[in-house]
Order: C-alpha cells, then sequence, then structure tokens
C-alpha cells in the first residue's frame, strides 16, 4: 500500500508504526549511493530503498552473515512529488545487528531478474537526524556568539557535529566540533547565518543542514560612544550617541562582578534625559555594562569590558580659571576638582599665544594647579585646561575643558628699552667716530679754498665800493680840476728798477696824500682827514701789461696807439659835478680789466688816466 506524506516527508515504519520522517532530505544525501539505499536512526532500526518511475511489484530479499535462511522484507512505496516512486523496505529489529554484514538483494517479480545486490553493515548507515532548536546567544563580549542546539539520540557522546556560519564581510567557514560551540572572530554589527548537521563517529553518512538560523553580532560599547565614569567614585554615569544607527530606544543593563552571564539590571534613568543614565556603583567591585535596543535576533547590542569604579573616573572640569602677567610670564590659576583624590590628579593645559598661531599643550604632572608659560608681548591669547588621574592607583579619563579665557599681553617697555639702548649707543658712537675722523682729516687735509668764489666776492666787494663812495664829515669843494693817475706796469723788470712805475706809484700816493691836507679855520667845524687821495693831473699811469692782448684787439686807447711792450695808453676820467663817469677807449670796445690778478693791479700799470674835478666834489678813493 502506497502512502503519501506532506510535502518531503515520507512513510517510516518502525515496530509495526508508520511514521512520516523527511525522506526527501536522506535522499538527497544518499543520491550518490549503490542501490538499494540504506540508513539507520538509532541502533535498533535499519531502512533500504531504490527508487522506480513505475510502480511495479519487486522482491527485496536479505541474508544476514553466519545464517543458512534468506529472508524477504515486504515492500511499502512511496509516490514522490516528482512522480517518482520510493521501494522502502524496514528491517525488524530483530534482524538488526551491528558488525554484521548484511546481504541484499532487489528482484523483478514478473521476471525474478536481479536488479540490485549489495552487501551492508548497520553501523556504516547510521544516518542521524539533523540537531533541532538551534539559536544562537550573546556571550557578554563584543564579536562572539554562542550556538546550542539538541539531538534526538543517545549517542551525545558518540557524534561529531559539523557547522558552518558567514555574515556580509565575513567568508563562509566550516568546521567540526564535538560540543556546542562558541563563535569566535565575527565581525560586529553583522547579520551572521548559522547551520549544522552531525553524524555517528563510526558513520561516513553526514545528516542534513538545519535551516539556517539569524542573529546580529554584538558590537563594542566604543561603536555607540558609550563611556562610563564617576565623579565622585559612589555614582556611576553612563552616555551614549542614540543616533548612530538610526533612531533608536535603548536601555541600559549592568552588572557587578562575581555573578551569572544573566544577571542583568536594567537602568532606570529620568525619563528627560536620553542617552545618559546612572546608577550606584561599588568601589570594590567591577561593573560591566551592556546597551540594547532589544531582545530580538536582529536587535543591536553593545558591550563594554569589565572595568573598575577606580579606573573609570572622570574628574569635572576645572573652574575659575584666571591668568595674570607676572614678570613677562602668564601665569595660570584654576580651581581643582571636587574630588577626594586630588593629590592624584594631572593637568593638560592648551593656549593660543597669538590668534594666527597653532594650539600648544602642556601637561602637568603635579598637583599643583597653576603654571606659568611664555607667550609674546603685545599679542592676545586664549587658554583653557583638563584634568585626569595620574594613574598611581587612580585611573581613568580626561575631564572636559574648561571654560576658555581670553586676554591681551601688553608691550613690555623694559625689554623695548632694553633692546633700544644699545641701538642708540651704536648710533651715537657712530657719529662720535665720524665727527672725530673728520677733525682728524681737516688737521691734515686743510681744505683747498674754492679760487672762483674768492675772485667772485673780491670783485664784488670793489664794485661796491666803486658804486658807493663813503664820504667824509667835511667835503672839500676845489674848482681846480683833479687828476687821477692809473700806473699800470708792463712787465716785471720795469717795476723792480728806480723809476718805475710801482715806486713812481708809491712817490706821487705820498705826495697826493700830503697834498690833501688842510689848515684848521677858526670858528669852523673840525676838518676830518679824507679816506680818499687826490692825484695829480699831471701824472700819468700806463695801461696794464696783463691787458696787451685786449688792447691789441680793440686796436687803440684815448687815440693812442699799442706797442708790445713800451707803448703806453692814457685813458681820461673827468669827475663832473656829482658824478664820475670813464668813457670808454673806444667807442664800441669795452676793455676787461676785471680778471687782473691782484699782484698785478699795482704792480702792472702804464696808462696815463686823466681825472678832472669839478667843485664841491670829492675824488674817488
Amino acid at each position: 500500500q502506497a502512502y503519501l506524506c506532506s510535502k518531503s516527508f515520507y512513510l517510516h515504519a518502525t515496530n509495526n508504526r508508520a511514521s512520516c520522517v523527511n525522506y526527501g532530505a536522506d535522499v538527497l544525501l544518499l543520491k550518490d549511493e549503490e542501490d538499494p539505499k540504506c540508513f539507520s536512526r538509532t541502533q535498533h532500526d535499519f531502512t533500504c530503498f531504490f527508487e522506480t518511475k513505475d510502480d511495479g511489484i519487486y522482491n527485496f530479499s536479505y541474508k544476514i552473515e553466519d545464517e543458512p535462511e534468506e529472508k524477504s522484507c515486504s515492500l511499502s512505496v512511496q509516490r514522490t512529488e516528482e512522480e517518482t516512486f520510493l521501494h522502502i523496505c524496514t528491517f525488524p529489529s530483530d534482524d538488526v545487528f551491528l558488525y554484521i554484514l548484511i546481504h541484499l538483494k532487489v528482484a523483478e517479480s514478473s521476471t525474478n531478474t536481479t536488479l540490485f545486490t549489495r552487501s551492508v553493515s548497520v553501523e556504516d548507515q547510521f544516518l542521524l537526524d539533523a540537531p533541532v532548536d538551534v539559536s544562537l546567544h550573546n556571550t557578554d563580549q563584543a564579536g562572539e556568539l554562542q550556538a546550542t542546539w539538541s539531538i534526538q539520540t543517545k549517542w551525545e557522546t558518540q557524534v561529531v557535529y559539523m557547522i558552518r556560519y558567514s555574515s556580509r564581510r565575513l567568508v563562509e567557514r566550516t568546521k567540526k566540533v564535538s560540543y556546542i560551540s562558541r563563535l569566535v572572530s565575527l565581525v560586529p554589527g553583522e547579520l551572521l547565518h548559522f547551520q549544522i548537521r552531525v553524524k555517528h563517529h563510526l558513520s561516513k553518512k553526514w545528516s542534513h543542514w538545519t535551516d539556517p538560523v539569524r542573529a546580529m553580532v554584538p558590537q563594542s560599547a566604543d561603536d555607540i560612544s558609550l563611556l562610563c565614569y564617576t565623579s565622585d567614585l559612589r555614582s556611576v554615569t553612563c552616555e551614549w550617541n542614540e543616533n548612530t544607527y538610526g533612531r533608536f530606544t535603548y536601555k541600559l543593563f549592568y552588572k557587578t562582578s562575581p555573578s551569572r552571564a544573566t544577571d542583568w539590571t536594567e537602568c532606570v534613568s529620568d525619563g528627560n534625559l536620553t542617552g545618559l543614565c546612572r546608577f550606584h556603583g561599588d568601589e570594590s567591585r567591577e561593573v560591566q555594562v551592556k546597551l540594547s535596543n532589544g531582545s530580538t535576533p536582529f536587535s543591536r547590542t553593545f558591550y563594554s569590558q569589565p572595568f573598575s569604579v577606580n579606573s573609570s573616573i572622570k574628574p569635572s572640569p576645572p573652574g575659575h580659571l584666571t591668568g595674570k602677567l607676572q614678570r613677562g610670564r602668564l601665569c595660570l590659576t584654576w580651581d581643582a576638582p571636587p574630588l577626594p583624590l586630588l593629590a592624584h590628579l594631572q593637568y593638560q593645559v592648551s593656549y593660543q599665544p597669538r590668534q594666527d598661531a597653532d594650539w600648544a599643550t602642556v601637561f602637568l604632572t603635579g598637583p599643583e594647579a597653576a603654571t606659568c608659560l611664555e607667550v609674546p608681548t603685545g599679542c592676545r591669547y586664549r587658554a583653557q585646561v583638563r584634568a585626569k588621574p595620574n594613574g598611581a592607583g587612580y585611573s581613568g579619563h580626561w575631564s572636559d575643558w574648561s571654560q576658555e579665557i581670553t586676554g591681551d599681553i601688553p608691550t613690555d617697555t623694559n625689554a623695548f628699552l632694553i633692546l633700544c639702548i644699545p641701538v642708540l649707543l651704536l648710533i651715537v658712537t657712530i657719529v662720535f667716530i665720524s665727527m672725530y675722523f673728520s677733525k682728524l682729516k681737516r688737521y691734515f687735509w686743510p681744505p683747498v679754498p674754492n679760487l672762483d668764489k674768492v675772485l667772485q666776492g673780491f670783485l664784488t666787494e670793489i664794485n661796491r665800493k666803486t658804486l658807493d663812495p663813503i664820504f667824509t664829515a667835511k667835503q672839500f669843494y676845489d674848482e681846480t680840476p683833479a687828476s687821477v693817475v692809473v700806473v699800470v706796469v708792463k712787465s716785471e723788470d720795469e717795476a723792480s728798477g728806480p723809476g718805475s712805475p710801482l715806486v713812481e706809484s708809491d712817490r706821487l700816493l705820498s705826495a697826493a696824500q700830503g697834498s690833501s691836507g688842510g689848515e684848521q679855520v677858526d670858528g669852523s667845524p673840525e676838518e676830518v682827514s679824507p679816506d680818499y687821495v687826490t692825484l695829480s693831473t699831471d701824472n700819468v699811469a700806463r695801461c696794464p701789461k696783463g691787458n696787451e692782448y685786449v688792447y691789441e684787439q680793440a686796436g687803440e686807447c684815448g687815440g693812442l696807439g699799442l706797442t708790445d711792450r713800451v707803448n703806453q695808453t692814457t685813458c681820461h676820467c673827468s669827475y663832473t659835478g656829482k658824478s664820475f663817469s670813464v668813457p670808454s677807449c673806444t667807442s664800441s670796445d669795452h676793455l676787461n680789466r676785471s680778471y687782473l690778478p691782484l699782484a698785478e693791479s699795482v704792480d702792472k700799470l702804464h696808462c696815463q688816466v686823466a681825472a678832472t674835478r669839478g667843485p664841491g666834489v670829492n675824488n674817488m678813493p
């Protein structure tokens, strides 16, 4: 009689009782074996089957080794979903023996044609059912899962398991295990797929793989920025970022050691605060914290490492940070956090000496809540400080930064003077050395006069005296014309001999001065000696030798011709009234006598000049 079970479950008879078993999976496992295929679920059952395309009648016989008789087995037929037929032989329990060969034969009933023959042993044909109740559990460690299952056999100690698992970034791993296994080195935060199968250690047949089970691999507390600390060694505060993996509501659990893995206590948080929870801690015991957004296999769970309260101290930020300038340095002071372990604190000072500079950091290992920094003057600074246990008996985390302070460092005038004084001394020294060497230069190398300027000044003085004559207190009125004689020496030898023009000029000057005197008249004002001389009109002065080239160009002087060295030229000059005029030697030529050397003005004269004096007119000096 043929029975059809639902889906892939087929009839299985044990002790004359029929049941549906998953023959579909077993057929697939045994498809590569020769017919008839055999298996045993326990040591007391044994089943063989073969598959045909029709539901014809077949004879199945077997002979147990060392027994003379051959026995036949009644076949049951199962129709598969593929419209084929399974012919199944279930051995009676009395014919099931271990470590004894069984000879099998299948023949067609109508023709008695042998189709299959085979010799098998029961212990080699163990085909255990796949494990059931497979599940994955957290191990209170990030990146780990615990797999559990159960099997329907009493040979739990005589079986071998094979597991396989994988995730998105974890390549599939397959390995044999002999007991419930802990899965390690998983990728945190990924969904893990897990399967398992089993076999008897004497058999070569593995059970089919179980259906996959899935679970989220636990993550580290750092993945959600979970941080637990204490500021007073009594109350533990835990903070986390709820928006790291979307907007989920998380619950915090904690437990103190030693305790069982299931002894988790939920932390009851203030309803007004999210991402924060506080609970009471014990300084003498370790604490572990987990954070979860649900209890389903797909929920995310975060675990912290076990920690002690003494090693998870986060002080409060230092308060009342102030800065003062002392002796050219910026000295900072602050109030230490209110903790019973002030002697175990260290500090970190971060400051910016000027606005365009990078932040600098200074570590202070001592417990003193003050320090002095070197900062440039005339700049604006910024500073802040934080605290942390130094690790000697207490350890933990840096506190938050204190309130930032800013200020201005005034310019250091003393430093400016110190810098400027050497520069000023250097400048004064350079000036003094320059003046000293200038005097030495004038002493050893006196300056050479500028002859052009000296001559120009002399000529300017002569012209001024000529144009602006000086009159005495008493003027002489003499109707007799006065003669002005200018003597010009033609040559040096003539000027040096007796009767030379120079000697003659001195004689004439003396005679003129002697004749210019007058007698004092009674009752008349006192006569003042004149500051001029009256020259005789009979005297003759020679034209200057140095101007011979001028007269040669002019051709005549006062109507007289010029010769090379001996001819004389007499120019007549007359005074008329108060005016003084010197007619030119010619109508158009003007002799240039202004550039004669000073020595020649007296020594070289040979031109006769006639001067007339009108009545009441002073002679020109």
